[in-house]
C-alpha cells in the first residue's frame, strides 16, 4: 500500500474511486473533495467500488473504468479526497513529506535546493530522479529553480492556500526510480508560514499534515534577537522577519491532532550561527569553534544511507543549541507535549545557501548547501526506502 500524494491518506486495496475529468460531464458538488479543499469543489461523474466481502483472494478492481456519460476513461483517484493518482501509482511506494514553519524560515529555499540534492542521492542509490508529472516540473522550474539558480535571487513568500496564486495547493511529486524492488516517489507539500501563524477556522486543506510520513518544521536562527544583534556587522541585514515559531508549532500540533507523524525540527540558516565563532563572545566563540562537533561537518552526501549515529549526535547538539538560543519552549513542546503523547522527533541543522543573502540577491560566492539532505534521508529511512 502507498499514500495519496494530495491528502497523504493511505490507499488500501479494498476501496477505489474513479472521477471523470474530461469536462464533458455535468459538474456536481463533490463533498469528499470539498472536505480537503479551501473552497467548494465540483466534479464530473464519480464511480466508487469496494472489494466485496465474499471476494476471492485474487480479486482485483477493473483496470479501466469508462464514464457512463461521455464514455471516456475516468481517472483513478483517492477515495478520501478524490485527488487524481498517477498511472500505476498504487503499485509504487510514496514517502510523503510536509514542510512547516513560520514566515521567512527558508522553507521554499530548502525545497529548491534539496530537490537538486535528491537528484544526486538517486544516482548514489543506482537510480535517477525524475519529475513525477508535468505540473511538478513546471512549478519547480518557474517558482523554485528560475528565481534561485538562474536569477540568483530569493523566491517570493509562499502565498496562502486561499489565494488565486497559490501553487502549493497541489503536491510536488518526484520519482526516485526502482529502489529495493519498488518504484519510489518522494512527495513534498508546503504551507505558507502566514497561514500556520493563524490557521483558518476551516482547515481541511491542511489535513494532509496529520497523514505525513514526516513533517519538517523549520526554526529560523535569526529569529532569536540576541543572535541577530551579535551578527549585525557580520552578515547582511535580513529583509523579511518571521512570526513566532512557538505559535506555529503549537498550531501545527493542533492541526495534526491525535496522529503522530515523525517531526524533524530544523535549525535553519545555520551559516549565520556559524558566524558566532567570530564574535567577541567567549562562550559562543568556543561553542561554534569545536572541531569535534557534528554540526561542523557534513557527511550526508558521502553515502546514500542515513547515518543514524551521526544523526543522533547532531540531534543532541542541536537540542543543546536550542536551549542556548533561548528556544527551550520549542524543545519542551516536542519532548513533553501538553496532552502527554510522545512525539517521535529529531533535531537538525541546515544551511540552504551557505551564506546569508544580501537583500534579495544571493551572496557573490553562490550557493553552498550544508546538511540539507539530512532531514529527507531521515524521513526516507523511516519509511524503509534507505
Amino acid at each position: 500500500m502507498t499514500k495519496c500524494p494530495h491528502c497523504f491518506s493511505t490507499l488500501t486495496n479494498t476501496d477505489f474511486v474513479w472521477v471523470c475529468r474530461t469536462g464533458r460531464c455535468e459538474q456536481t458538488p463533490d463533498r469528499e473533495a470539498t472536505r480537503y479543499s479551501v473552497a467548494p469543489v465540483r466534479s464530473g461523474q464519480i464511480f466508487a467500488l469496494s472489494k466485496p466481502p465474499e471476494a476471492k483472494s485474487n480479486w482485483a478492481p477493473p483496470h479501466r473504468v469508462d464514464c457512463p456519460t461521455c464514455n471516456e476513461a475516468m481517472d483513478d483517484s483517492c477515495p478520501a479526497c478524490h485527488g487524481a493518482l498517477l498511472p500505476d501509482w498504487r503499485a509504487a511506494q510514496a514517502t510523503c513529506i510536509a514542510m512547516n514553519g513560520a514566515r521567512a524560515t527558508g522553507k521554499s529555499l530548502y525545497i529548491a535546493v534539496v530537490v537538486k540534492q535528491l537528484q544526486r542521492l538517486a544516482v548514489n542509490l543506482g537510480s535517477t530522479m525524475h519529475f513525477g508529472d508535468d505540473r511538478t516540473r513546471d512549478v519547480y522550474r518557474e517558482v523554485y529553480e528560475r528565481p534561485l539558480f538562474e536569477q540568483r535571487g530569493l523566491m517570493a513568500p509562499t502565498p496562502r492556500a486561499d489565494t488565486s496564486s497559490s501553487y502549493q495547493r497541489d503536491p510536488l511529486i518526484f520519482s526516485l526510480g526502482m529502489i529495493k524492488g519498488l518504484r519510489r516517489y518522494v512527495v513534498l507539500r508546503d504551507v505558507a508560514g502566514e497561514e500556520m501563524e493563524s490557521p483558518p477556522e476551516r482547515a481541511g486543506h491542511l489535513a494532509f499534515l496529520a497523514n505525513a510520513d514526516a513533517i519538517l518544521f523549520m526554526f529560523d536562527t535569526l529569529a532569536v534577537p540576541s543572535v541577530r544583534d551579535k551578527l549585525v556587522d557580520l552578515i547582511p541585514a535580513q529583509l523579511q522577519s518571521g512570526g513566532d515559531p512557538l505559535v506555529v508549532l503549537n498550531n501545527l500540533l493542533r492541526v495534526v491532532g491525535n496522529s503522530n507523524p515523525r517531526l524533524g525540527v530544523i535549525l535553519s540558516k545555520f551559516d549565520a550561527l556559524q558566524e558566532l565563532r567570530n564574535v567577541d563572545d567567549v562562550t559562543w566563540s568556543a561553542i561554534m569553534s569545536n572541531s569535534g562537533a557534528a554540526f561542523l561537518r557534513d557527511p550526508t552526501e558521502l553515502a546514500p544511507k542515513y547515518d543514524e549515529a551521526d544523526g543522533l549526535q547532531l540531534h543532541e547538539e542541536v537540542r543543546s543549541l536550542l536551549y542556548k538560543l533561548g528556544a527551550a519552549p520549542i524543545v519542551l513542546t516536542v519532548q513533553n507535549s501538553h496532552d502527554g503523547r510522545a512525539i517521535p522527533h529529531r533535531f537538525f541543522a541546515v544551511s540552504t545557501l551557505g551564506e546569508s543573502p544580501d537583500g534579495r540577491q544571493l551572496h557573490s560566492r553562490g550557493i553552498a548547501p550544508y546538511r540539507c539532505l539530512d532531514p529527507v534521508k531521515w524521513a526516507l529511512a523511516g519509511a524503509g526506502v534507505l
